[in-house]
């Protein structure tokens, strides 16, 4: 039995060269017979460059056929991040130096008796500095301003006298204190001058509307005072009698005169402001003063 197996798988093996040189020879003359060189009807076999049979590759797309688009993929954008910041000892916040100043706070309502170590009037313009000194101390809970503490001042208005009988104006504002070599700022109004009150911290010159009344009547005044030395001479004479005669021009004048002055005074200026060194004054604080020492 292995022997017979063995002899079909022999002849199998030298059998099947034979047929396949067969089929190789009838499709060599199918295709002599199709591309036949002698016969010139039939079709040339295709001519071929030898370059172009190597170069060519069969695996491409024929050239009849629509070229596929060729997609390209658009290169990453890289954005340059900036690096991140290092915090060096330059860099870092410079801590401010603890400087040692303590204050001391004054009330506001407190009020320190100076003089005028300058002097001033109502024609300094607005803005010129004006210096004060205490002529007593000062004693509050928490601190105490000596005797000689300088105070400035500005002045924050002042006109001339005007018309209708007003006098000039000076109004000066406490701004600064000085004490023990440093400056603090604060706010006071003169309340008195040379012992009289000063209202809504204004200096003012003297109302001359009274003044002026009295200068326009004088007049009148001297001219019935003479009328009345004539009255006498003549009551005591022999014409007595015409006495009063002499006294009627100046009753008219001085009627006259009396009635015109109120409206002649309007026009009559006031008094100047002048106040020389050393003239005393009170200031009042009108808030709260802290004193840096």
């Amino acid at each position: 039995m292995r022997k017979a197996l063995l002899i079909l798988l022999m002849t199998t093996l030298f059998v099947s060269p034979c047929f396949a040189i067969d089929a190789d020879d009838s499709v060599d003359a199918l295709i002599k017979q199709k591309y036949n060189a002698v016969d010139s009807s039939l079709p040339k076999l295709p001519r071929t460059s030898p370059q172009s049979v190597q170069s060519k590759n069969f695996l491409d797309v024929p050239s009849s056929t629509t070229s596929v688009p060729t997609v390209t993929k658009p290169a990453p954008t890289i954005t340059n991040e900036p690096p991140a910041a290092t915090v060096t000892q330059t860099d870092a916040p410079k801590v401010p130096t603890k400087v040692n100043v303590r204050s001391a706070k004054i009330p506001w309502g407190k009020k320190i008796n100076v003089k005028f170590n300058t002097a001033a009037s109502d024609r300094m313009s607005k803005g010129s500095r004006v210096v004060f000194v205490s002529q007593a101390p000062l004693v509050t809970k928490n601190i105490t301003l000596p005797t000689g503490t300088v105070i400035y001042g500005t002045v924050v208005n002042a006109h001339s006298p005007q018309m209708l009988g007003n006098g000039g104006l000076l109004s000066i504002k406490a701004e600064y204190i000085t004490y023990k070599g440093k400056t603090s700022y604060c706010e006071g109004n003169i309340v008195a001058l040379n012992h009289k009150q000063v209202l809504f911290n204004n200096i003012k010159g003297k109302n001359g509307y009274t003044k002026a009344v009295s200068k326009v009547t004088k007049p009148a005044r001297t001219f019935h005072s003479k009328s009345k030395k004539v009255y006498n001479k003549v009551w005591n004479s022999p014409v007595g009698i015409i006495a009063p005669i002499v006294m009627v021009p100046s009753v008219l004048f001085s009627v006259g005169d009396y009635a015109a002055a109120p409206f002649i005074a309007l026009f009559h200026k006031g008094a100047n402001v002048s106040v020389q060194k050393g003239t005393t004054a009170v200031i009042k604080f009108t808030e709260p003063v802290y004193i840096e020492y």
